[in-house]
């Protein structure tokens, strides 16, 4: 009778376990399924663009906006300065009683004057580095191949005050007219009157031998800036530069002057040593300050 009990008991007893996998069974596919509906809601619940493609996971989005690029801005022009040292090779200048000659001096200063301007962030050239004679085309060529640029030609005198300094500027012959400051209003030089009933003549070019003409008022203003300024650091300067037919300066396409410190005539060269360092500053100064006059001047057609 017990044995029967057991035996009944067993065979419920895995009837229930054969019952409870049974469930298992059943309810895995239905919650695999179910899980299947809930993700494939949760995908058509994200929004694609009208008229885009899907994208795959490994592929970056198509629908961010694109951060513009901003266009290069072009920098302005830098000006130039071209620093003449007058002379050089074996042509020495003006020779002084210590045999010191004026290609060695203005060299030193067109030196020291560098080093004021390039402290401005300004380029600067030098017509010759050394003990070289560049003729004066080749110095002119150094230029007028530039745009917005100035040219200073450096000289030292025979004779003069020793300490003094002066400022030149070119002037054609036919334009011949007592120096007047350009600040104090007076009107600008002016070319001579063409012949009644001449056509006149138009070119983009510029003669070379008269390169200067288109310069000449910016020459004159630069020339007043900087004589003033001389005056300062040079006592018993003139007040006002000087109208002369400089030649180095006729052929120059640009605001051009030359500057004339007195005087290789010294017993002492240090006198002229100390120069350097105050006709730098007064370059230095004044180019700050200039602002040249007119539109920029054309490339001259060539060395004659």
């Amino acid at each position: 009778m017990r044995s029967g009990i057991l035996k009944v008991m067993r065979r419920r007893r895995w009837l229930v376990i054969w019952g409870l996998a049974g469930v298992t069974l059943l309810t895995l596919p239905v919650r695999s399924k179910q899980a299947e509906r809930i993700q494939g809601k949760q995908i058509s619940q994200v929004q694609v663009p009208s008229g885009a493609q899907p994208q795959q996971n490994t592929s970056p989005p198509t629908n961010i906006p694109q951060v513009p690029r901003s266009a290069p801005t072009e920098e302005p022009s830098t000006l130039t300065v071209v620093l003449d040292p007058a002379h050089g090779g074996a042509d020495f200048g003006a020779r002084g009683p210590t045999g010191l000659a004026e290609s060695d001096v203005v060299l030193d200063f067109a030196r020291a004057a560098r080093i004021a301007l390039e402290a401005q962030r300004l380029r600067v050239l030098l017509t010759r580095e050394g003990n070289q004679d560049p003729t004066f085309d080749a110095r002119s060529a150094m230029i007028n191949g530039l745009a917005n640029a100035i040219f200073i030609s450096l000289h030292v005198s025979s004779s003069g005050p020793v300490g003094t300094a002066r400022t030149y500027y070119y002037v054609f012959p036919s334009n011949a007219t007592p120096a007047v400051n350009p600040t104090a209003g007076a009107p600008p030089q002016t070319a001579p009157a063409q012949a009644s009933g001449a056509q006149p003549t138009r070119t983009n070019l510029i003669q070379w031998d008269e390169a200067q003409r288109s310069s000449v008022d910016s020459s004159r203003q630069l020339a007043f800036l900087i004589q003033t300024v001389l005056v300062q650091r040079f006592k018993d300067s003139p007040d006002a530069p000087i109208a002369a037919p400089v030649r180095q300066l006729r052929t120059i396409a640009a605001p051009a002057i030359a500057i004339e410190l007195s005087s290789i005539d010294v017993t002492d060269a240090k006198r002229l040593d100390q120069m350097a360092q105050p006709l730098a500053e007064a370059i230095g100064r004044a180019v700050a300050e200039f602002h040249p006059l007119g539109a920029p001047t054309t490339t001259p057609s060539g060395a004659h």
